[in-house]
């Protein structure tokens, strides 16, 4: 079911993908005998991605060992598992810095995750048992469902921040999934599959935040502890309008008995947590404030709850404070625009030379004529600001130190958002094969040095009309995009309210047979135990006839209520029919099962149900049935269960009556 929501996002084209480069880095390692040099050629093909392995590696690295200074000798040392999830990760960010959900915080997104991906990083390698660039990637991208969403769906996901705001992430899914039929927790495991990361990866970022499942996989277990660890920790670091630090601090109180650390030892791995976020923040051009170590603030926090507060201060406690977020806004002559911003307001155009009176030439006659322009002196320092701030056209010189005009366009083009700038370069020659290779290369036009303002104008005015053109473009493909969305929303809300019940909001007989039919060959194909339980509410028809429907539909609800509270993770509960519900119980035994039916009915025998003009409790009948070899089909499965509901009636109700696997006709209680 998750697939096929999925695939309707998908179709939007809107979902966040990794660069190309990321992408070709994932076809060349899914297998294991993948030519290594062509994995480290794709690598230094992108400068940015590049430095950051090269990062990666030596982070990664001993103390006192020697510094990994080249792509091959990194690729190595990480592996290609590492660089695979790495390149992944980090080519998501630069394409995905901005977007037109207006009220989606971008680089708050962004400087969370890496919060995230650090601390998780840092409390695996202090844990072991699995590698810390692996648990760095899985940090990084296991909230990427909520940028997925908010790519998707901008307007609505806009509305659906500001409808609550400060909603944590849990009831920010219960909104999701009203809205749209499918969390950002979902949304993020698919994704990953799609990309082919590992599956401990796609639980791991499905399974979060739901502290009641327990794993019994000890690598997927840690993972999902440190990633519960690795958020609070990203909360106190990056917080956002909605993080009362002191409430972080509660959090980060119960996180080493959960990891089994001394807490002294969690206050230092949180000190060096802040550094490597630093460190990584700037080399992606995420804001990172400069704040003191946690420990220092935690002490106070210990310190302060030891004395106990003055009346003044429980009043100002009680107030929701007003924390910083990370500034999305930029120095003056720096931008990052939304879409709409793109379309109406003043040009933005990055000029790069390493000759700055030909900078400076430049930048004069294009302000004159009320451009927004931003310079870099080098080709690196172009990069960084052409990836951070995106901007739409692109001025480059051809010859400079490192890496020339040439070699910065292909890089450019390696990316989502380089691919939309508009990059003229500037030549001092003119010959037909330079002009040649430089198309090739991906350059949208050129200017011969010297050059003449007026010529220099117009071709940049023609850059401009092909810009404006191409968003114009792109906000109609948005607006008829979105309307694919909704109808797909719309779709899928019309399927579901066709699966259930209105009544109980249960799935309904219809969805039940389906799903129980789906049930019965995988367990036909895996050979697992399948087993349904069958529920019927005794003495119904007289709760009818003595109290009205009104109290009959109350008492259905309640025990609805109460199924989805005593039922097991894994369970699908059913309203088939009347006060008749079904639970399909997958890789379950009728021992297994009839556990939680008795479960289910000692719940129900105290329930006290107070409704006008009916007070009271109820008891339910159960019977439990095992798929055996001698069924034909799921008609054969829910009459054994059926008989033993039938048999738990006669003899005196309120019991739980399982089927023998024997003949199913043979009961037992």
């Amino acid at each position: 079911m998750i697939g096929k929501k999925f695939d309707e996002l998908r179709l939007t084209g809107n979902l966040p993908s990794p660069s190309p480069i990321g992408l070709r880095i994932l076809e060349i390692t899914r297998s294991d005998d993948y030519d290594q040099e062509e994995l480290e050629q794709t690598i230094m093909a992108d400068p940015a991605l590049s430095g950051r392995i090269l990062k990666l590696a030596n982070s990664a690295c001993n103390r006192g060992s020697e510094v990994i200074a080249d792509i091959p000798q990194a690729a190595r040392r990480l592996g290609s598992r590492t660089v695979r999830t790495t390149a992944l990760g980090f080519t998501l960010v630069a394409d995905n810095r901005q977007g037109a959900a207006k009220d989606f915080d971008y680089d708050l997104y962004w400087s969370r995750a890496l919060a995230t991906a650090t601390s998780v990083s840092r409390l695996v390698h202090c844990l072991g048992g699995l590698t810390a660039e692996d648990a760095f990637t899985c940090g990084l991208l296991c909230g990427i469902g909520t940028l997925a969403l908010a790519s998707v769906h901008p307007v609505r996901y806009s509305d659906l921040v500001l409808s609550e705001p400060g909603a944590g992430e849990q009831r920010l899914a219960e909104l999701e999934m009203e809205i749209f039929d499918i969390d950002h927790y979902e949304v993020g495991a698919a994704l990953l599959a799609d990309w082919g990361l590992p599956e401990e990866f796609q639980l791991a970022t499905l399974l979060q935040d739901r502290a009641e499942v327990n794993l019994d996989e000890p690598r997927l277990e840690l993972l999902v502890r440190c990633l519960r660890a690795g958020k609070v920790i990203a909360g106190i670091l990056v917080p956002g309008t909605q993080d009362c630090e002191p409430h972080q601090f509660e959090h980060l109180a119960d996180v080493a008995p959960s990891l089994e650390l001394e807490e002294s030892r969690l206050l230092e791995l949180c000190d060096e947590i802040v550094e490597d976020w630093k460190d990584w923040s700037a080399i992606l051009g995420l804001p990172a404030e400069n704040r003191e170590p946690i420990s220092h603030s935690f002490s106070r926090w210990r310190e302060a709850g030891s004395k106990g507060m003055t009346g003044d201060e429980e009043d100002a406690a009680s107030e929701p404070p007003t924390l910083p977020r990370p500034s999305s806004t930029t120095p003056v002559g720096e931008w990052v625009g939304d879409v709409e911003e793109q379309v109406t307001g003043p040009t933005r155009i990055l000029l790069i030379d390493d000759d700055q009176r030909m900078l400076k030439l430049l930048a004069h006659h294009l302000r004159k004529e009320g451009y927004d322009i931003t310079t870099a002196e080098s080709s690196e320092e172009g990069l960084d600001k052409a990836l951070r701030l995106q901007p739409q056209l692109v001025v480059t010189d051809w010859l400079m130190p490192g890496m020339n005009g040439l070699e910065l366009c292909r890089t450019l083009r390696q990316s989502k958002a380089g691919r939309r700038m508009y990059v003229l370069i500037v030549t001092a020659r003119e010959d037909d094969e330079r002009v040649v290779e430089a198309f090739a290369a991906g350059v949208d036009d050129y200017i011969v040095k010297p050059f003449n303002p007026r010529i220099l104008l117009a071709r940049v005015r023609a850059g401009q009309r092909m810009v404006r053109m191409r968003e114009q473009v792109e906000a109609a493909e948005r607006v008829r995009l979105r309307q694919v969305a909704e109808l797909g929303i719309m779709t899928r809300k019309l399927r579901a309210a066709a699966m259930t019940d209105p009544l109980t909001e249960l799935p309904n007989r219809r969805y039940a047979m389906k799903r129980l039919k789906q049930e019965w060959d995988s367990a036909t194909r895996t050979g697992r135990p399948l087993s349904v339980i069958l529920a019927d509410i005794d003495h119904f028809k007289s709760v009818n006839d003595r109290f009205g429907h009104d109290a009959g539909d109350a008492v259905l609800r309640e025990v609805a209520a109460l199924m989805r509270k005593v039922g097991r993770s894994g369970e699908v509960l059913c309203r088939i029919g009347g006060e008749e519900f079904l639970t399909i119980d997958m890789a379950s035994t009728a021992e297994e099962a009839s556990r939680g039916a008795e479960r289910l009915r000692q719940a129900a025998e105290s329930l006290d149900i107070q409704y006008p003009g009916f007070e009271g409790r109820i008891t339910i009948s159960l019977g439990v049935a095992e798929r055996t070899s001698r069924m034909a089909g799921i008609d054969d499965l829910i009459k054994a269960a059926d008989e033993a509901l039938y048999a738990a009636k006669a003899q005196g109700r309120n019991r739980t009556v399982i089927a023998d696997p024997g003949d199913g006709k043979r009961l037992r209680a």
